[in-house]
């Protein structure tokens, strides 16, 4: 049995690509993108960028949805991870700043069950998307939708490593207060910059979760 608890960002970590941009720039009205620039610029805080975003579409359907999510695509080794991960016994947590809408049926047409979720909230009213932020805290630095530095915080065991997979700016944060981070993107770059190195992070880079499997079989 391994002593460890395991968190993993979503878009582009498990997902081959970022599920919100990518319903953005399909379906959103091109204003969306001013949003996302002052979101970069440091203007606006996550939550309150992705919040104005989702405001940013024509009328809603349920059919948009399915035909949008059964296009996004896995890592093909993450379901066999999760499996792994279950076997040995190793909490297994989704931290995400996109929505349950989304995760939950990109995780159903997988079929994968019983996956302990923290992210925002997503829902279609009256052709217009409704959003919820249950795991916003003021004090967050990044002002993000969740915070995941708490959300690990509150979720972790004092007899238990922390491992954090992650691949973008949502998880710079976070990754000052894990064990062992695992990490591709911009957040492998940001924790190799020189300026970063006094934070003292040590990320070892992954391109699939088959060698995060493979990693912690070997510990």
């Amino acid at each position: 049995m391994k002593d460890f608890v395991f968190f993993s960002d979503f878009d582009g970590t498990i997902t081959k690509e970022d599920t919100l941009n990518k319903f953005l720039q399909l379906y959103a009205y091109p204003e969306w993108i001013d949003i996302e620039n002052k979101w970069l610029e440091g203007k606006i805080g996550s939550k309150e960028c992705i919040e104005k975003q989702m405001q940013m579409f024509p009328p809603i359907n349920d059919k948009i949805i399915n035909d949008f999510v059964n296009s996004i695509e896995i890592d093909e080794t993450f379901p066999d991870f999760l499996s792994y991960l279950k076997s040995e016994n190793i909490d297994f947590y989704i931290v995400s700043d996109g929505f349950d809408l989304f995760i939950e049926k990109i995780l159903k047409r997988y079929n994968l069950k019983d996956v302990n979720i923290f992210s925002n909230k997503l829902k279609i009213v009256n052709g217009k998307f409704i959003t919820e932020f249950p795991n916003f805290n003021t004090n967050c630095k990044r002002q993000s939708g969740v915070c995941k530095c708490n959300v690990v915080n509150k979720n972790k065991i004092v007899t238990k490593r922390v491992l954090y997979a992650g691949d973008g700016l949502s998880d710079f944060c976070v990754s000052k207060n894990v064990d062992v981070l695992f990490a591709k993107g911009s957040l492998l770059e940001y924790c190799e910059n020189t300026k970063n190195k006094d934070l003292n992070i040590n990320p070892i880079g992954f391109g699939s979760f088959s060698e995060i499997k493979n990693y912690i079989k070997s510990v």
